[in-house]
């Protein structure tokens, strides 16, 4: 997990409102229905389970510490959802135990090296760099079919073979999707069967994308296919600001949002 700035989240206390309306614009689905099609849910097992389910936010001050509106901004995306979500007062055990107090049987918490969401009465948890990947195999996924396309039938381009890289590539050699990959670090791709890219102005042949880097501002307008969809969870954001508006309306791109609704998933299904 890429630790969060302040910066990067603070526009989800404005609302996820937007944000909902934009990624169904883009992706034929908002936060809601990425979950039911992700986790196979339907409609009234997600009611059902907003009525059974309190979740809490436990502000975590191991490590670097608490980051400036993370806890408000998981709980913003949690409600968004139709759930009920509190961030706690007090913070790392006794936030747990305050939350326990309250009646809340499900927690997300996050140190520097995890963030996880825990289902206390089934022992069910959810790892956002696993549930990150999978969010965003199934936003390209919606995207591609909202435009007419099958992943299954045409080559995908991932780029970044980090710790959610890999993880993504699981899920996607899991489901046999056809994949090349591009990571401009050489050695972390040596030894995989799959087609490595031998520098990123090749990333242009691509009308299919995952990226799961963590640099701001490499991705030019020379890299770009004209018929791109792109998607990514990169923190900062890949694109520079040129590249960033020229494929605007076939991205979706954000920092917390979607690996979170699909960690809140896993936990109720």
């Amino acid at each position: 997990m890429t630790r969060l700035r302040t910066e990067w989240i603070t526009h989800i206390l404005d609302g996820m409102d937007g944000y909902n309306m934009v990624l169904k614009e883009r992706a034929g689905i908002d936060l809601r229905g990425l979950m039911m099609k992700v986790w196979d849910m339907d409609e009234s097992f997600l009611a059902e389970a907003a009525r059974r389910h309190r979740i809490a936010v436990v502000p975590i001050t191991q490590g670097q510490g608490i980051i400036t509106s993370f806890g408000e901004s998981v709980a913003s995306i949690v409600r968004s959802a139709g759930f009920s979500a509190e961030v706690m007062e007090h913070t790392d055990v006794d936030g747990i135990y305050e939350g326990v107090k309250k009646g809340c049987d499900i927690f997300f918490f996050a140190d520097d090296t995890r963030y996880l969401a825990l289902n206390i009465r089934t022992g069910r948890a959810s790892d956002n760099n696993i549930s990150t990947a999978r969010g965003f195999i199934n936003v390209l996924d919606a995207m591609m079919r909202l435009r007419g396309r099958d992943m299954h039938r045409e080559k995908l381009l991932m780029i970044g073979y980090g710790i959610v890289g890999r993880e993504a590539e699981k899920l996607l050699a899991a489901e046999k999707i056809d994949i090349d990959i591009y990571d401009k670090d050489v050695d972390t791709t040596k030894g995989l069967k799959y087609n490595i890219l031998a520098g990123k102005t090749e990333i242009r042949n691509y009308r299919n994308i995952l990226d799961f880097t963590n640099e701001g501002g490499w991705l030019t307008e020379d890299c770009i296919h004209p018929q791109l969809i792109y998607a990514t969870p990169g923190v900062p954001y890949s694109p520079d600001e040129k590249t960033a508006a020229l494929i605007e309306e076939s991205a979706v791109h954000d920092d917390l949002e979607i690996g979170t609704a699909v960690m809140l998933g896993e936990v109720i299904k």
